[in-house]
């Protein structure tokens, strides 16, 4: 018998029912590099079967983390796509549970508006989340990411590359805030 690959146990369920299997050859679209075996997360959104669900998988290399997007939208066939990448797994600690799974609510709030709901509203994020993301270097990678830095007061600056598709069109390019300006809903500060 031939011998099984990721033949383990996870503490999150899935709903894709061949998520290995799109993870690796997603891999090799991407040219993202993995020795890890592929795990779901506890990120999700949404309700299989509906108009919009999501699942965040994570693999990568001993030293650091990659994290999958698997999306089915308009009962369509499930896609995947590199969604955050990070260079050290020094940088993903230095995340802070809270943020990253904010960061992760509002790409996923997004998403759903942009390829189903059409609102282009982008609720509370706008105050929460949004602010805080900058641009670090505009340098692509893996088909779409760039990277990005985020931090605020109780958020040591973390950087990581991030999938394009789930950032606000108005917020993609906003450079980092200097002290005492105050960035606008497009991501502007006031008095520039």
């Amino acid at each position: 018998m031939k011998g099984l690959d990721v033949n383990t146990t996870s503490t999150y369920p899935t709903h894709f029912l061949r998520a290995i299997e799109l993870i690796k050859n997603a891999r090799e679209t991407f040219n993202v590099p993995s020795e890890n075996w592929p795990n779901p997360t506890e990120y999700r959104f949404g309700r299989a079967n509906d108009n919009y669900y999501a699942e965040v998988w994570v693999d990568g290399m001993d030293w650091q983390s990659s994290y999958w997007i698997l999306e089915e939208y308009k009962l369509r066939k499930p896609k995947i796509q590199p969604l955050m990448i990070f260079n050290s797994n020094e940088e993903r600690n230095i995340f802070n549970n809270y943020d990253f799974r904010e960061l992760l609510s509002a790409m996923f709030y997004y998403r759903r508006d942009s390829v189903w709901v059409k609102s282009k509203e982008l609720g509370y994020y706008t105050d929460t989340i949004w602010p805080f993301l900058s641009l670090f270097k505009n340098e692509t990678r893996y088909h779409n990411l760039k990277l990005y830095v985020f931090e605020h007061a109780s958020q040591k600056r973390v950087v990581f590359w991030l999938n394009q598709d789930f950032i606000p069109e108005q917020y993609r390019d906003q450079k980092k805030r200097k002290r005492g300006t105050v960035v606008t809903g497009g991501g502007v500060p006031n008095g520039q």
